[in-house]
């Protein structure tokens, strides 16, 4: 059964049948995107992508096969319908604009750049200097003709400072981890039109709905599809609903 309408969400300037899905690298193969793309997830975010293929030992999280491997898949992952996310990952701003731009003609709805990466830190460094941000976000959005997210790292930061940097330079969303002390407190200084994204957390209809009845748009979940599979949305979906029904 697919989400209705009154389940679903405009976030980060795309619309999705169902205010959930897939956190990053909660789902890695071929197998696991496909049964995404036709489950009641609301969208299907792909593995996180460098240009090459990256297999450094200190930075597993990050491991992929390269963007032209990745290309292909989400060329067939779009046709099937659904909403897919690409989450890119680069050490220049560089790599984040060509990442951006190649999945963007491939047709993804939208780009989510991870900055959650210790990769990330030891090569740019994007939260040491206002002006490291600015020019990666600027960089991004110029080069993609889709909405771009930022995935924030997961631990506290100086969140009013951010976001402005964020919403001055068009990006339309943030991912940031569920926990009180990086996603309600970036809810505290959130003064700029960009939408907030809940990351993880996630294992009952309820603790969506208390996630968007704090400010999120929408919530990724990670374990939880995990212990589950795709099936996980439909259970969220059916549980919102009892709850929405109880309530009525």
């Amino acid at each position: 059964m697919s989400a209705a309408l009154d389940l679903g969400a405009h976030v980060g300037g795309v619309d999705l049948p169902f205010c959930a899905m897939n956190a990053a690298n909660a789902a890695t193969t071929a197998r696991d995107l496909y049964a995404l793309a036709t489950s009641a997830a609301g969208a299907v975010v792909l593995r996180t992508t460098t240009v090459h293929p990256f297999v450094h030992p200190e930075f597993r999280s990050l491991h992929n096969p390269g963007l032209d491997k990745m290309v292909g898949l989400t060329r067939e992952l779009v046709a099937l319908g659904k909403p897919v996310v690409a989450s890119v990952c680069g050490g220049t701003a560089n790599e984040f604009a060509h990442l951006g731009a190649a999945f963007a003609d491939a047709g993804v709805a939208a780009v989510e750049a991870t900055l959650a990466e210790d990769w990330v830190d030891a090569t740019l460094a994007p939260f040491e200097r206002d002006d490291e941000l600015r020019a990666l976000c600027e960089r991004l959005v110029a080069s993609t003709p889709v909405p771009v997210w930022i995935r924030l790292p997961p631990k506290p930061l100086p969140y009013r400072d951010v976001l402005a940097v964020l919403g001055e330079t068009g990006v339309q969303a943030v991912i940031v981890v569920n926990e009180f002390t990086q996603f309600e407190k970036l809810l505290l200084d959130l003064r700029v039109p960009v939408d907030v994204v809940a990351l993880g957390n996630v294992a009952s209809g309820y603790d969506v709905r208390r996630a968007l009845a704090k400010g999120a748009r929408a919530v990724q979940v990670g374990p939880a599809l995990g212990r589950e599979g795709a099936g996980v949305f439909a259970r969220l979906e059916r549980e919102m609903r009892i709850a929405r029904a109880a309530r009525g």
